[in-house]
C-alpha cells in the first residue's frame, strides 16, 4: 500500500487544546453526550489525547453506544472497545494478541455484537472475528496472503476485503474479494475476487444501500514519464502514483475512478474512505499538497469539501446517525482520536466558503 497509509501521515495533539483554523474551531474536552457546536459551525473534539499512548483507527458501533480502536499501550497493539458516553472511560481490552503480533482496524458487525479486526499472529495478515462481550476470537480468513480491511455489508451477510492473494508479496498486488459472513476456507470456499485493477484496491466502504463498494486505487497512467531523480525519469508505476476514490457495483460491472481524473493545482491523494449513513457522502483523508486533513466527497457532484484543517488528520469514520466524523490525529509515534461534530450539508458548505484550500485543491 501507500507509504502514506503504511506510516499514516497523521499529527497528533497535546492534551491541552488550540483553537482550530478555516472554520473548525477545538473544542475543550466535553462528556459525548453533553457535546454541543453552534449551528453553522463544525466542532471538532479530542476524545482520547494521551501523548504517552497510541490510540487509533475509531470506529463508533452501529448502535452508537461504544467505540472500538486499536491502542498501542504497553508497545502492544491491541483492539479495545470504550463506551461513547462516558469520555473518561478508556474501557477494556478485547483482544489479546501474542507480544510477536499486532491487532488493528477494527470493524462493527451491523448488529453490535461483534467486531472484525486484522491480525499478524500467524504471521500473514489475516482477517478475524471476537464478540464485544467477550469470548473465543475466530479466524474468518486462511489464504497465505496479506488479507486487510475487512467491512461486513449493511445487511450482515457478506463480508468486503482487500488481499494480495494473487500476487504474494507484492506491496501494490491488491485487490478486493467478497466472502459470506461465515469467514472463508481457502481450500473448500474461497472469497471472491470484485476487482482487476493494477492500481492495488484497498480500503473498502460499502454504501448504505448495499449496491456500491467504494474504495481507493492507484491511478498509472505508464504512457506517462516522471522524474525519479536528478536527470532520471522512468515510467509511471505504482510507487509514484497516487491513491483515489473508486466504487463498483457489487451486482458486477465496471469499475469508476471518482476522482483524480483532472488536474489540480496541487498533488492530491485520498485514502480510507468511509461512506455516509445517508448515502450522500463519502469521508476520506485527502492530502491536498504536503498536508493531510478529512474531506468529503459529494457522492451527486463529485465535490470534495474539507472538514478539518489541521493540517494532519485523517482515517475518518462516520457515526451511524451521519452527523459526526471519528478521526485521528498524531505526531511521530502518537496518534490521538477525535471526533467532528455538527457534520451536515450546510456546515460542509459553510465551511467551505470560509477555507481557501476548497478552489485551490481542485474538485
Amino acid at each position: 500500500m501507500s507509504r502514506r497509509v503504511l506510516s499514516t501521515l497523521l499529527i497528533g495533539c497535546a492534551p491541552i487544546l488550540l483553537i482550530g483554523i478555516l472554520g473548525c474551531p477545538a473544542k475543550a474536552k466535553t462528556p459525548a453526550a453533553t457535546a454541543s457546536a453552534p449551528g453553522d459551525t463544525i466542532v471538532c473534539e479530542v476524545v482520547m489525547a494521551d501523548t504517552s499512548v497510541y490510540d487509533t483507527d475509531p470506529t463508533p458501533s452501529p448502535d452508537g453506544a461504544w467505540l472500538a480502536y486499536t491502542s498501542g499501550r504497553d508497545s502492544l497493539r491491541q483492539i479495545w472497545v470504550k463506551p461513547i458516553a462516558n469520555s473518561a472511560d478508556r474501557g477494556r481490552q478485547l483482544t489479546h494478541d501474542p507480544v510477536t503480533a499486532r491487532a488493528m482496524t477494527p470493524t462493527w458487525a451491523p448488529d453490535s455484537k461483534s467486531l472484525l479486526f486484522i491480525s499478524t499472529r500467524t504471521k500473514d495478515y489475516n482477517i478475524y472475528t471476537v464478540p464485544v462481550d467477550g469470548g473465543s476470537e475466530r479466524a474468518m480468513s486462511d489464504a497465505r496472503a496479506s488479507n486487510r480491511f475487512a467491512v461486513y455489508s449493511p445487511d450482515g451477510k457478506q463480508i468486503v476485503f482487500s488481499s494480495n492473494r494473487e500476487k504474494p508479496g507484492q506491496i501494490w498486488g491488491f485487490d478486493l474479494y467478497l466472502m459470506d459472513a461465515s469467514g472463508e476456507k481457502s481450500a473448500s470456499k474461497p472469497a471472491k475476487r470484485l476487482t482487476n485493477n493494477t492500481g492495488s484496491p484497498g480500503h473498502p466502504t460499502w454504501s448504505p444501500d448495499g449496491k456500491w463498494v467504494g474504495y481507493v486505487a492507484k491511478h498509472i497512467d505508464t504512457t506517462q514519464v516522471v522524474q525519479v531523480g536528478p536527470g532520471m525519469t522512468m515510467k509511471q508505476g505504482p510507487m509514484f502514483s497516487s491513491y483515489h476514490l473508486w466504487k463498483m457495483p457489487l451486482a458486477g460491472g465496471a469499475e469508476t475512478q471518482l476522482a483524480g481524473l483532472g488536474a489540480t493545482p496541487q498533488p492530491t491523494e485520498e485514502v480510507w474512505p468511509s461512506w455516509s449513513p445517508d448515502g450522500k457522502w463519502i469521508a476520506v483523508q485527502r492530502r491536498v499538497g504536503p498536508t493531510d486533513d478529512v474531506w468529503v466527497f459529494e457522492v451527486a457532484t463529485g465535490n470534495f469539501y474539507p472538514v478539518t484543517s489541521f493540517g494532519d488528520a485523517g482515517k475518518p469514520t462516520w457515526s451511524p446517525d451521519g452527523k459526526s466524523i471519528w478521526f485521528v490525529r498524531s505526531k511521530n509515534k502518537d496518534q490521538d482520536i477525535w471526533v467532528a461534530r455538527n457534520v451536515t450539508a450546510a456546515t460542509i458548505r459553510a465551511k467551505a466558503q470560509r477555507d481557501p484550500r476548497t478552489a485551490s485543491a481542485g474538485h
